[in-house]
């Protein structure tokens, strides 16, 4: 769905009131061919390692980004995707408007499930500790800002959120190919990394950054959606790399796009972990390349996990 020009760089009205951005049907490059330059040829086989050995050997599938392969090309539908990642003020009107009657959520919801992110409640009883709060570097509205991205939700807030707002999470394979765009980016933005694009790194100056002329993004925490508009996507989406990782619909798989379809693939049609994407504000760069996967349990939630949505076209 990504293809050429940018249609897709208008703006759609959504029940959420957000901005959408319009994904052509084409082929699109999914999955990395790259490894990390420091991985042996070889495994060392039974042979005895020394302590260097050993930490490469402990981080040999991540280095080898094994569940990120093959690269390949797939054929997607049209569909629009949310510029934005949704922000607490729209989640806000979700829970206003209809979210205490479950009408929407998905089959598999935990029974009497409360759809309120873990942050709008007191999550941390030290914090009406004076003394404490003082030393924090968060207080109770640091996740809870109305142009903040909603967090603290996990899978099925999100799918019940999409509905009602008569939108979908995306496929894997839709938010890949919005955060990489017909020329395969490594990032949203090119294949290069620059700081100053992306919320990443948990730091609040960048004064330890050693390339001069380039700072790091200011943000311990999630930034206000559209703070980084210079790591906009191909297509017009903000926020795809770092901020705050986001729920997408599918099951994880060791293997990206397990169904092994070339046409609109998915993952398996079941599973114990949903996958995540686009890593966070407390991501390593290599965290949120365009196609770094990472997946948790459906229920769990945190300050770093939230999510956007799509619509078919």
């Amino acid at each position: 769905m990504l293809a050429g020009a940018c249609a897709s760089k208008a703006s759609l009205s959504d029940g959420g009131s957000s901005e959408m951005v319009r994904v052509p049907a084409a082929r699109y490059p999914l999955g990395t061919a790259d490894a990390h330059p420091d991985l042996p040829k070889a495994p060392a086989g039974a042979l005895p390692l020394h302590p260097a050995e050993l930490t490469v050997a402990r981080a040999e599938r991540a280095w080898r980004l094994a569940d990120e392969r093959p690269a390949r090309q797939v054929q997607l539908s049209a569909f629009a995707l949310d510029r934005y990642e949704v922000t607490n003020a729209e989640y806000r009107r979700f829970l206003e408007g209809g979210a205490a009657t479950h009408a929407r959520c998905h089959p598999a919801e935990p029974k009497e499930k409360d759809h309120t992110p873990r942050y709008w409640r007191d999550f941390n009883p030290l914090l009406a500790d004076p003394a404490y709060a003082k030393t924090a570097p968060f207080n109770a509205q640091t996740f809870r800002a109305d142009d903040g991205p909603v967090v603290g939700v996990d899978w099925f807030d999100a799918y019940a959120y999409a509905a009602w707002a008569g939108k979908r999470l995306p496929t894997e394979a839709e938010w890949e190919a919005a955060c990489r765009g017909p020329d395969g980016r490594r990032w949203p933005w090119g294949d290069e990394w620059r700081w100053g694009l992306a919320n990443v790194g948990g730091e609040r100056r960048g004064t330890d950054v050693p390339a001069k002329g380039h700072e790091k993004d200011g943000f311990i925490y999630p930034a206000k959606v559209g703070s980084f508009p210079g790591g906009r996507s191909a297509l017009g989406c903000d926020d795809l790399a770092g901020n705050v990782a986001e729920w997408v619909a599918d099951w994880y798989a060791p293997s990206a796009y397990a169904t092994g379809r070339d046409v609109d693939p998915t993952g398996p049609a079941e599973g114990t972990e949903r996958v995540v994407r686009g890593g966070s504000s407390q991501s390593a760069p290599s965290q949120v390349r365009c196609s770094a996967r990472a997946a948790r349990e459906p229920e769990f939630r945190t300050f770093t996990l939230g999510f956007r949505c799509a619509r078919d076209r």
